[in-house]
Order: structure tokens, then C-alpha cells, then sequence
């Protein structure tokens, strides 16, 4: 595809690809996170409603039915109205459909960016640093897109992390659950981790004893 000169240019091409990579899902992440809760709120609005509805258009038969008194039916139906109108409040204000939408365009544009790299780095054309410098700008330009907070950042980098690797031994290992996948990768990270901390104790007491 290209020569040694122009290695430097494909690594910053697939250094675009894996951040690009990352950033796509995280976002869907948070896409699904609030439209996940944009559907919950609207539901139990809904449900409150009928409920209201209910106890107003048959009020007589449910205290009948039911044994409440008139005033525990009347403090029944106070909360339900105000937790409706929270619920409904609470939506306007937090906007969790207007956030999943934001973070789906992030997903496009980023997806439309690895699309870009990936055809760029399997195309036969030379790699130009001006080729290279206008995807990088395309890339950084998201002006119009959501950010991520420092919060959640580190959180949503962990969960990508972990869904690629355990992506790359589900292609070597197509049955083998997904749980299981995740046990293994655990217990080989942990099993690294404790060499790693015996060697370090090692080199101490050599140098200690030295």
C-alpha cells in the first residue's frame, strides 16, 4: 500500500481509527442510556394517567371494591397526580430525548470517520499528509456534538476496552459464552497483575540485598 516514508501518516490514520472507534461507542452507549430512560419516563407516565383516569371515572366503584375512605382515596389519587406531573417535569427539564438523539449523531459522525480511515488505509492511493491532516480535521470537528463528562469518561473507556477484547476471543471462540469470555479475561488480568507484583518484589530484595 505505501512505503517506509509514509509510516508515520498511517499511524496517525489508525490512531484516528481507534479513537474514532472508542469514541462511537461510547456514545451509542450513552444513546441507549437515555433513550432507555426517555422510554421509562414516558411509560409510567403514561400508566399514572390511566391510573388517574381510572380513579376519576370510577371512583365510586373502586372505594366500594377497595374498603378505602373517601379521604385515603382522595390522598391516592393528590399523589398520583403530583407524581405525574413530576415525572412529566422531570422530562422537560432533564431532556433525555434530546440527548439520545445528540449522542446518536456523535455515533454517526464518528462511524462516518472510521468509515473514512478504513477506506483510506485498504485503497491502493498514496497516503499524503495533506490526505491525512483533512480526515484528522473531519474528525476533531464536534462543534455540534455532545461531550462527555470527565466522570464517565474513564467508565465508558473500561466498557470499550473490555467489549474489544472480548469481541476478539469471540471470533476465535464463536460458542463459548459471553460470561465465561469475561471470567477468563479477568482471571488471565489478574493472574498478570500477581507476576507482575512478585517480580517488582523480587527486584526489590536483589537490590536490597546488594
Amino acid at each position: 500500500m505505501a512505503d517506509a516514508s509514509v509510516d508515520p501518516l498511517v499511524g496517525r490514520l489508525r490512531r484516528v481509527l481507534r479513537l474514532a472507534n472508542q469514541q462511537a461507542t461510547m456514545h451509542g452507549w450513552l444513546s441507549d442510556y437515555y433513550g432507555r430512560w426517555n422510554s421509562a419516563l414516558i411509560y409510567a407516565s403514561l400508566l399514572i394517567t390511566v391510573v388517574l383516569l381510572t380513579l376519576v371515572f370510577a371512583s365510586d366503584f373502586v372505594q366500594r371494591t377497595t374498603g378505602i375512605s373517601a379521604d385515603t382515596f382522595q390522598w391516592a389519587t393528590g399523589i398520583a397526580a403530583i407524581v405525574n406531573f413530576l415525572l412529566t417535569l422531570g422530562g422537560l427539564a432533564w431532556r433525555p430525548a434530546a440527548k439520545a438523539a445528540s449522542h446518536r449523531q456523535a455515533v454517526g459522525h464518528y462511524t462516518k470517520a472510521k468509515y473514512e480511515v478504513g477506506r483510506r488505509l485498504d485503497s491502493n492511493e498514496a497516503i499524503t499528509a495533506e490526505s491525512v491532516r483533512q480526515i484528522e480535521e473531519r474528525y476533531l470537528d464536534t462543534r455540534d456534538l455532545p461531550n462527555i463528562s470527565d466522570r464517565r469518561f474513564l467508565k465508558l473507556k473500561r466498557w470499550h476496552l473490555e467489549k474489544v477484547a472480548v469481541s476478539r476471543e469471540l471470533d476465535d471462540n464463536p460458542h463459548e459464552s459471553i460470561s465465561s469470555i469475561k471470567r477468563r479475561l479477568r482471571k488471565a488480568h489478574q493472574n498478570g497483575a500477581d507476576r507482575s507484583d512478585r517480580n517488582e518484589s523480587t527486584d526489590r530484595s536483589r537490590t536490597s540485598g546488594t
